[in-house]
């Protein structure tokens, strides 16, 4: 990890002019390794070619593809997209833009970080490890170079409130120019999760489930009713059975021609489909009444334990 902040406090003084060639290019770019580089005159070439591809894509790319820009603080939801395309973006905090917060609070001075001067030993050291939440910082700051790399962008972030108010592009440019000349967004440097970029909610939720074997709850569910979650599996149940329905219709005027009414294949297949479309529906309505009920009791469990012990934590704390 870096001994200290990825960047200097001259990188937000605006009394320090930007390069008048810098303004007129892209604060980023993709190179051909497909890590994100400080545009240049020698690069235009690069830059100037067809997009690339690689996550985290630029907030103009998103709007472009009819993605909806919703903020969120909550940091778990940070560039996760959910299936009606809105994703999810939690604003720069202003702290991560100060370089005396970097070097108190989250540069990683913790026995893991610092080697020793003459041995492969670590000094011993009273301060905590704060590796992963270093690596969460510059991330993060990773993450908004790569959201915002044209003035477009910026002016997007802007208007979702994406930015402090006090950032203009100049400053910004000189900021990103700082963290790439300092390879503060090294792979090695940034916590995997960023990495990969958005991710989509249906996945997280599936990957939770199994990992954590909780099918109720998942990573982030979306839907906050019940009458949320009958739609949502009624809806593949609604149109199965009008497919059913249509086979149904299309075996009816089968058996009303002499080849296939004397076929007993066909007979064999028709009385086989038909006991499955009495039966399958009736099934899988009893099916999401059972994980209702379950939801329900799961639910109805947890709120009850949960009040238990904040009634106990009240009469604890003398509220």
């Amino acid at each position: 990890m870096p001994p200290q902040a990825p960047f200097g406090q001259e990188a937000l003084d605006r009394k320090i002019a930007v390069d008048p060639v810098t303004l007129l290019l892209p604060a980023s770019f993709r190179n051909r390794q497909h890590a994100l580089s400080r545009a240049s005159t020698k690069s235009i070439r690069t830059y100037g070619s067809p997009a690339d591809r690689c996550p985290p894509q630029p907030l103009n790319y998103l709007v472009a593809t009819s993605r909806e820009i919703t903020v969120d603080e909550r940091i778990d939801m940070h560039m996760v997209w959910e299936k009606s395309r809105r994703i999810h973006l939690k604003p720069l905090p202003q702290y991560l833009l100060d370089h005396h917060f970097w070097d108190s609070h989250l540069i990683c001075r913790g026995p893991c970080c610092i080697p020793g001067p003459d041995s492969d030993q670590p000094p011993p050291t009273t301060k905590e490890c704060t590796k992963e939440l270093s690596q969460c910082g510059f991330g993060f700051l990773f993450s908004y170079i790569a959201l915002i790399r044209y003035k477009s962008d910026f002016q997007i972030a802007r208007t979702h409130h994406l930015l402090p108010e006090n950032l203009d592009w100049e400053t910004w440019l000189r900021l990103v120019q700082h963290l790439l000349e300092s390879n503060a967004i090294n792979p090695k440097n940034i916590n995997p999760r960023y990495l990969y970029g958005e991710l989509r909610l249906s996945r997280l939720n599936k990957i939770y489930a199994i990992r954590h074997l909780q099918v109720f709850r998942g990573y982030q569910f979306t839907r906050h009713t019940y009458g949320e979650i009958f739609r949502e599996y009624l809806t593949p149940l609604t149109a199965a059975t009008i497919y059913v329905a249509l086979v149904l219709t299309a075996m009816q005027v089968g058996l009303a021609t002499t080849r296939l009414n004397n076929s007993p294949a066909f007979q064999n297949a028709s009385y086989g489909f038909t006991a499955f479309a009495i039966l399958g529906p009736l099934v899988g309505i009893l099916l999401v009444v059972l994980i209702w009920a379950v939801q329900f009791i799961t639910n109805l469990i947890e709120t009850c334990q949960f009040n238990r012990h904040r009634s106990v934590d009240i009469e604890r704390s003398g509220l």
